[in-house]
């Protein structure tokens, strides 16, 4: 194993330890063990026997063989031989999958950015941790970036392998920037591996680095015979295109693409498109990941939050000796009709009251779906074990048990992220317009993610720990915490206006912010959990269906706080495909509206909104909004060749493969809209083809702005429909100071 070490002087060090994974097999009769063993003895270092828990649902350890490669490289095949030896079942095969530089520190009980002490020992490391994962305010060494830039001599509207390097330039800490220059493209590219040796960062940032800009250097060193030169990392490896393609995957309704990982040793290479955590918290959010789900950071800033979340709870299962299944076979308990028919309703909700609503207070239970998990002992071996038939602790509406005598693996490796979260919190609100705020920001956001996808996990049919009882368990605690805190809320007078999952929207004439204070108060001692109140709202407007206006959608609003703060969801200017756009001039025309005290005073505000939106219709009118702020953006849902209908989306995609891209189902296409009353070719192109002189189909993008517009603006005044904002366009002319 090859680790790097940043001193405390700033040096960094590459040192090795003479280490090697362990796999475990299991039988039923473990003398039938010898001849799978045998036949893969060239690849064994040496096997044990060693008691562990071989199964989640085990109450007690059992004798299986701990088996240590001489080669980490061929763990699947090995154990693949193993398993092929006998029907399914009768050879079972434990961490197999789980990737061995997380294995090294599970074993060593270490993590990312540790402050520890390190000593060779012959061929051996021995670490003398000197952190605590728990801390809040832990020391970090010093850390540099280099973000890397090509511009392309395009040849044609898309940039290609076989196109010239134009430019390149380096961005050194997202401060200094440097221009990589040389009289031809070899010399550029030599310099370029000059330069980032000279500065040696910790770490490279790229666009499209996985996708695009590394291949690219690559194909161009190649092309100008410099490929055997070409090294950005530490150890000197000449840069390689990864040997096997990216994958679509499907995660939550969605189709999604992970491009393959090109990466630099002893750096770490962040492709800012490419990195959730990066995205979502920046470098605070992927070193507090990294750290608590033990996860190289280079793997970290890769990882879905489910793979990041299965780390976490593989730690916490080499730390009480659980095995990690190669392929998990655990199974849902047997349900009849009526028992799935009460089990399988999921979180419960107060259908909205549509409409605008004055003085409304909105309460949140802090994380309450992990918290259940903790706090009730929710996990796949806990929910109706064997050994606990008669416990006290009982699934609502189910009456299922939940073990008494054992902690489950989930609320065990559930516990930092809710407490650590909880604390951040705490910690930013006391830092409000301090540099502290951002920083406890960042990493409460990313275990807020960890949580979320904590309870998906539990239903999912390929978490190692996972079973959907446990999934059913949580819904049903949920339901009955917030029926009970409706109830408490009704008891003392108060109106439920919304409620979903985990918030409650209600309402009582002339409660003052004791009121709320005491019903937080007395919601907290029912139910056991922990409740926050976001405060009280100016209005808050619940939204119809765009399909069935008779019909609210869940979570689907936007109000004012009393301090004039606004609160958005579900709307344009929250998606992430609206065109910027509409989400600059829907934003403004919510700003205005926030600055009414009254459903009434929003009113009279509606004509200042009306002017907005013309101000934005005739820009857009005139075509003197950049292109870059009216680009879609869409997730493809299957491969390009699979699309039949000629959709906008369909015709841009198809232009953008005429030009020989190469896209996957699960990558995002950015389109423009050219002339969408068009038949086939010509209704739409792909931003990426695009510049600030192509010609936009104004009328549609003034439809679609003036349905954006109304989303907001019809609550108030029903006569702000999409169809009269248009026909107001049609008839006005207004005077050119008013365009922005």
């Amino acid at each position: 194993m090859v680790v790097w070490l940043k001193l405390e002087n700033g040096r960094t060090v590459r040192m090795t330890d003479s280490w090697a994974p362990s796999i475990f097999v299991a039988t039923d009769d473990m003398s039938n063990l010898a001849v799978p063993l045998q036949v893969a003895g060239p690849d064994l270092a040496w096997t044990r026997k060693v008691t562990k828990y071989e199964k989640v649902t085990d109450t007690g350890e059992s004798m299986v063989v701990e088996a240590r490669l001489k080669d980490a490289r061929r763990i699947r095949q090995v154990a693949g031989r193993i398993e092929a030896m006998g029907p399914f079942g009768r050879f079972r095969l434990y961490n197999v999958d789980v990737p061995q530089n997380q294995s090294y520190l599970y074993e060593h009980d270490i993590f990312p950015l540790a402050h520890c002490e390190v000593y060779q020992t012959g061929r051996r490391l021995e670490w003398d941790l000197l952190d605590d994962v728990m801390a809040y305010d832990y020391a970090l060494p010093p850390l540099t970036s280099l973000k890397i830039d090509v511009e392309v001599a395009r040849e044609g509207r898309i940039p290609r392998f076989t196109d010239r390097i134009d430019q390149i330039t380096l961005e050194r800490n997202g401060r200094t920037t440097t221009v990589v220059d040389g009289k031809d493209e070899a010399d550029k590219l030599q310099n370029l591996v000059r330069e980032v040796s000279a500065v040696d960062p910790d770490f490279i940032l790229t666009t499209d680095g996985d996708t695009f800009l590394l291949p690219y250097l690559i194909a161009r060193a190649e092309a100008n015979g410099v490929a055997d030169r070409l090294t950005l990392d530490r150890d000197g490896t000449v840069l390689k295109l990864p040997s096997k393609e990216g994958t679509s995957y499907f995660s939550y309704g969605r189709i999604l693409y992970k491009p393959s990982t090109i990466r630099l040793y002893g750096r770490i290479h962040i492709d800012v498109n490419s990195s959730f955590a990066y995205s979502e918290a920046g470098f605070e959010g992927l070193f507090e990941l990294s750290r608590i789900c033990r996860m190289p950071m280079h793997a970290s800033s890769r990882a879905s939050i489910g793979k990041a979340l299965s780390s976490l709870q593989f730690y916490h299962a080499s730390k009480i000796g659980l095995l990690v299944p190669w392929k998990p076979t655990l199974v849902e308990h047997f349900k009849d009709r009526n028992e799935l028919m009460v089990a399988d309703r999921g979180g419960l909700i107060f259908e909205p009251s549509m409409g605008v609503h004055e003085e409304v207070g909105e309460l949140d239970f802090s994380s309450l779906y992990p918290n259940i998990m903790l706090r009730k002992n929710i996990s796949a071996e806990t929910v109706k074990c064997r050994c606990c038939p008669d416990s006290k602790n009982r699934v609502p509406e189910l009456d299922w048990n939940i073990c008494e005598r054992r902690r489950g693996i989930i609320p065990r490796a559930i516990e930092i992220v809710v407490t650590k979260r909880l604390r951040y919190k705490e910690l930013k609100r006391s830092a409000k317009g301090t540099p502290d705020y951002d920083r406890y920001d960042a990493r409460q956001a990313v275990l807020k993610w960890l949580g979320v996808t904590s309870f998906g996990y539990l239903g999912f049919n390929n978490a190692k720990f996972g079973r959907i009882d446990a999934h059913i368990a949580v819904c049903a605690w949920d339901r009955k915490v917030l029926m009970d805190s409706a109830r408490v809320a009704e008891e003392r007078g108060f109106e439920v206006i919304h409620g979903i999952v985990d918030s409650l929207w209600l309402k009582k004439e002339g409660a003052t912010t004791k009121d709320y204070a005491d019903l937080k108060s007395e919601i907290e001692e029912r139910t056991g959990f922990p409740l926050s109140f976001e405060g009280v709202y100016k209005w808050i407007a619940f939204l119809p269906s765009r399909v069935d206006a008779g019909v609210p959608v869940l979570n689907r609003y936007f109000g004012a706080y009393r301090d004039g703060e606004l609160k958005v969801r579900g709307i344009e200017a929250r998606r992430h495909d609206t065109p910027l756009v509409f989400a600059r001039c829907q934003m403004e025309i919510l700003r205005v509206l926030a600055e009414a005290d009254s459903i009434e005073e929003a009113k009279s505000k509606v004509p200042e909104c009306v002017t907005v939106f013309l101000r934005y219709a005739k820009a857009l009118e005139r075509r003197e909004v950049p292109t870059a702020e009216l680009v879609f953006t869409t997730n493809l849902s299957k491969g390009p060749s699979e699309y039949r209908v000629m959709t906008v989306q369909n015709v841009a995609l198809q232009g953008l493969m005429r030009e020989g891209v190469r896209l996957h189902a699960g990558e995002a296409m950015r389109y423009v809209i050219t002339d969408y009353g068009r038949r086939g070719s010509g209704r739409a192109v792909s931003a990426d083809l695009t510049n600030d002189e192509v010609k936009y189909d104004s009328r549609r993008y003034i439809d679609l702005l003036a349905r954006a517009c109304s989303s907001v603006l019809e609550p108030f005044d029903s006569n702000c429909t999409p169809q009269n904002l248009v026909s107001r366009t049609l008839k006005e002319r207004l005077p050119s100071a008013l365009i922005p």
